[in-house]
């Protein structure tokens, strides 16, 4: 049997949830007027089958603009987070510490400090291939255009800053084997990096007129991402090293001029999103909007990051966004 806490099926029960509530809520009795009467007060609106509507709610249905705040909580697919774990497969890892000379006498008196009986050190080749990103905060703008009573096209812009914690540990063969005041390996170690995602969002939806407060909708759209390593470093009993400018210059000498490197660590991506969302109408021209997000997105796929897992990955946003119409900047 299929598991049924995965987030498709938290989409589908969120989603057939808002169709529910919003046939299911009885209108409330005030503020009724003929639609012939509104369709002639209101230019550009169209008529509808019913024989009444709500004023407060031709603002929502009629041709115009929407813009809109949001912000929610953002789950990052694991498929990428093995690029921050340290090991040699991309060329920003672990072993760049002890490849440079004056870099590995830095960390030797580092842990020399803290492990006074050690003779030398090692790196343990035990990288961790199973790790996952931190739950992230989404911030995000965009603008709509009502199509028609139900259609409507989308433009959004997003930001998200992932994080990853990986753990590693120095051998040292020349400590004293059995002793527990002596072991022959360090304290854990630390690697946090921080992923910046750009996401821009053309998408085209649609959205259920049958209340007048609650109005469930759904898109569809194409996706296009940005990535860029923030930061990517190694934090040895306390002190950071900085693994991005590492790898910008490995050859580093104290002291010593080095020549400018101007690569970034960044790539671009694309993929496809799925939005279900629920419109509660605060008045004429405000509301607030639950919204979530299933994205399927490839990441990375630059020269710059190579390593970097291209493969397409799910993704997922739970938010809220609050929305304006254009009644509220041109009210009569």
């Amino acid at each position: 049997m299929k598991n049924i806490n995965t987030p498709v099926y938290w989409l589908l029960l969120f989603f057939c949830c808002s169709v529910l509530v919003s046939h299911a809520q009885k209108y409330p009795k005030a503020k009724k007027v003929k639609t012939e009467k509104v369709f002639k007060e209101e230019e550009g609106y169209e008529p509808y089958d019913d024989e009444e509507e709500y004023l407060g709610d031709i603002s929502w249905k009629q041709n115009g603009f929407e813009f809109y705040i949001g912000g929610g909580i953002y789950f990052a697919s694991k498929k990428t987070a093995n690029y921050y774990n340290g090991a040699p497969g991309s060329d920003i890892n672990l072993d760049l510490l002890s490849k440079n000379k004056y870099h590995r006498e830095e960390i030797f008196t580092i842990l020399r400090s803290q492990y006074l009986y050690i003779d030398t050190m090692l790196f343990r080749k035990d990288y961790n291939d199973d790790s996952r990103y931190s739950i992230a905060m989404d911030v995000s703008l965009g603008a709509k255009y009502r199509l028609h009573r139900n259609w409507y096209m989308e433009l959004s812009y997003s930001f998200r800053r992932v994080s990853c914690e990986n753990l590693f540990i120095f051998d040292f063969p020349g400590g004293v084997q059995g002793n527990k005041e002596n072991p022959p390996y360090s304290n854990w170690q630390h690697i946090i990096a921080k992923e910046d995602r750009h996401y821009i969002d053309f998408s085209v939806g649609y959205i259920f007129q049958n209340n007048p407060v609650a109005k469930p909708f759904i898109s569809l759209g194409a996706q296009f991402n940005y990535v860029n390593i923030n930061s990517f470093l190694a934090i040895i009993e306390g002190n950071p090293f900085d693994l991005v400018s590492i790898a910008k210059y490995p050859d580093y000498i104290p002291g010593v001029q080095l020549m400018p490197e101007y690569r970034v660590w960044a790539g671009a991506g694309y993929g496809f999103s799925l939005t279900a969302g629920l419109k509660i109408a605060v008045n004429s021209s405000v509301s607030l909007d639950p919204v979530f997000q299933l994205s399927v997105g490839s990441f990375g796929n630059s020269k710059n990051l190579p390593g970097f897992n291209n493969d397409f990955c799910f993704n997922y946003m739970a938010g809220v966004r609050i929305v304006m119409n254009d009644a509220l900047f041109f009210k009569k």
